[in-house]
């Protein structure tokens, strides 16, 4: 009787033994006949990333020699390089884009010499949208130029015309833009941009709204003033004598807000057309 527990416990425990030990055997017979592939791809990463280091390399004195970064400083291009934060150069921008599209490459290589599939398919997946980021890039920059020169021009327009708020305006104008040519990248992405263009609608609509307030407000008087001197050009011919304000004074034009009125010294008086008309005036015509 305890003969035969004695080995039934002996088969059992071998039996438990060879369960656990089984899946190891398995996986180091896989890594063993796997090794030479995991050696290649190891190899084609070291090699991969020198070949990518000695090409950037070659790409950024290539670029240096020609004289890259200055010829697009005298297009106007490099400025607008480094508004966006591009401080070392576009020459040493487009060798790390290369150096890394070169390994890009490299990982998909080694990932499918060593079996991995799903390193292998995301590298596919990122190599298929690549076309489409460059798309999107260059309909960035190209935007950001048109939109930095609308910004320059208007500004400088507003401001020779003495307006305060010059820069204000010029910059809600380069938003504006901005958001626009955002939106026109974003959808080359793939990117639903309903709910910003619908942003965009609400915030122009708005700003359309207040901006017809307050020039509606800031032009009632002035409006006003232009109705007042369509009846005072009837009333006050140039030449005209009057009383205003107890001295005598000559009516010598009549514009669309002001009037100008010739002093007895040799001076003039500027005075609103609504307040000419709206006041008791005495004199006499001219002859």
């Amino acid at each position: 009787m305890n003969t035969s527990i004695f080995h039934y416990t002996i088969a059992d425990s071998q039996s438990f033994l060879d369960k656990l030990i089984g899946p190891f055997e398995k996986m180091l017979d896989s890594i063993i006949k796997g090794l030479p592939n995991i050696v290649i791809g190891l190899a084609i990463l070291l090699v991969g990333f020198i070949v990518a280091t000695i090409l950037k390399k070659c790409v950024g004195k290539f670029l240096e020699g020609i004289k890259f970064n200055e010829l697009l400083d005298k297009v106007g291009v490099g400025a607008v390089f480094h508004k966006i934060g591009v401080k070392d150069g576009v020459s040493k921008l487009i060798s790390k884009i290369i150096f890394w599209i070169v390994l890009l490459f490299v990982f998909k290589n080694a990932a499918d010499h060593m079996g991995i599939e799903d390193i292998s398919n995301i590298i596919d997946k990122i190599v298929a949208f690549l076309p489409k980021v460059l798309i999107a890039t260059i309909i960035m920059l190209v935007g950001f130029m048109v939109a930095d020169m609308v910004q320059n021009v208007v500004h400088k327009t507003l401001d020779s015309l003495g307006l305060d708020y010059a820069k204000a305006l010029a910059n809600i104008l380069f938003g504006f833009i901005f958001i626009l040519v955002l939106t026109v990248a974003l959808s080359q992405l793939g990117i639903e941009t309903e709910l910003l263009n619908a942003s965009v609608k609400i915030i122009l609509a708005s700003l359309g709204l207040g901006l017809a307030i307050c020039l509606g407000l800031g032009l009632k008087r002035m409006a006003g003033q232009i109705v007042s001197g369509v009846y005072a050009r009837d009333v006050y011919k140039v030449g005209t004598t009057i009383i205003f304000e107890g001295e005598e004074v000559k009516v010598a034009g009549v514009g669309p807000v002001t009037t100008k009125l010739l002093t007895q010294d040799g001076g003039f008086i500027m005075v609103p057309n609504d307040d000419l008309l709206g006041t008791t005036t005495r004199g006499r015509s001219a002859e």
